[in-house]
């Protein structure tokens, strides 16, 4: 079952890159940022929290990391020496240790955070390469069929644009 789930979101973004004809990277790039957004809305906002996308597993992988101290000044960002060492026994003070979080705990707030998010990336990638297939054409008449007429500004479809 979880990896049907995993290999799922490889094949979305497959797709999604196909059909919008945007870069894989892109897409990724926007799924990390929106599971980073979610996580921290869940489990707070001053963590220092990265999330990874796992291309052989399918699997957004969050990490929080935390740096290695003999007291604690900071609760969201620090990890005494003692409990730093039961989860990694070579980590000294000063390094930053990786706790991987579990994605499972997000939730459907955070999941329909992470898919605004999303689709708001992916539309702003459509329009990055609209804007540079037809910046070149500046000043050539062309032709098409009218969408929608919003404030004077017309919007319409040229082949698959």
């Amino acid at each position: 079952m979880a990896d049907n789930l995993f290999s799922e979101l490889t094949r979305m973004i497959d797709q999604v890159g196909k059909d919008k004809g945007i870069d894989k990277k892109i897409i990724i790039e926007a799924v990390e940022m929106a599971m980073e957004t979610a996580a921290r809305k869940k489990f707070g906002v001053n963590k220092e929290i990265e999330a990874h996308f796992n291309e052989e597993s399918g699997e957004v992988e969050l990490f929080e990391f935390r740096n290695v101290v003999d007291e604690i000044d900071v609760e969201d960002t620090d990890i005494l020496l003692v409990d730093a060492q039961k989860l990694e026994p070579d980590i000294q003070i000063g390094d930053s240790l990786g706790i991987k979080l579990d994605t499972s705990q997000l939730g459907r707030i955070a999941a329909q955070t992470a898919k605004q998010i999303i689709v708001g990336r992916v539309r702003d990638a459509e329009r990055d390469i609209i804007y540079t297939e037809f910046q070149e054409r500046k000043g050539e008449i062309a032709s098409g069929i009218a969408r929608r007429v919003e404030r004077g500004a017309i919007t319409n479809k040229k082949g698959r644009t």
